[in-house]
């Protein structure tokens, strides 16, 4: 064997070992104000259906919506199932995406769904997957890792009365010492 074939075998070692990677995408969120956590896959091969679970804390965050995501349905027809969003338990269960008369599954990276939550409380809301089924077009499972989402943290923005107040003291400050506050 030469040295040639030899590289070119422990060059594809590493892609014949890696897996499809699902994974939560969340943004910055304030109170009152919502924003949209995808749920993506990157790197699989002949994916037919998928479904999951998604658990967050109700206390900081509520989910409002689940709508299908770009990639399974650039393969064909689809039947998407949004699941069932339960706001006390901090829980979004069986999401399900499936083509229905494609003869092959599709391949790539992309969105397969999109949640969006509203800001109710204050704090930190870790947006956790779990119970993800992959299924290829022989209906075979598919090996896969996950990664939960970045934790949205939600603070508190500044009291308009605070604001007043602050403002106040600064400008009484300010006029005791005999300085406005341009004259820095």
């Amino acid at each position: 064997m030469s040295i040639k074939s030899i590289a070119l075998l422990l060059a594809a070692v590493p892609a014949a070992f890696a897996v499809p990677v699902v994974s939560v995408q969340t943004g910055p969120l304030g109170p009152g104000q919502t924003f949209t956590a995808g749920v993506s896959i990157t790197g699989v091969t002949d994916l037919y259906a998928f479904q999951f679970n998604l658990s967050f804390s109700p206390q900081i965050v509520a989910a409002t919506s689940v709508t299908e995501g770009a990639f399974l349905p650039s393969g064909g027809a689809t039947f998407f199932a949004p699941g069932a969003i339960n706001n006390t338990a901090g829980t979004i269960t069986l999401t399900a995406d499936s083509l229905l008369a494609s003869i092959s599954g599709v391949s790539g990276t992309g969105t397969l769904a999109s949640i969006v939550f509203h800001g109710v409380g204050q704090g930190v809301s870790p947006i956790a997957i779990s119970n993800v089924q992959l299924l290829d077009s022989t209906l075979s499972p598919i090996a896969f890792a996950t990664a939960d989402g970045a934790s949205p943290s939600i603070t508190p923005e500044p009291r308009s009365l605070l604001l007043a107040l602050c403002g106040s003291i600064a400008m009484l400050l300010a006029a005791s010492t005999g300085r406005t506050l341009s004259s820095r």
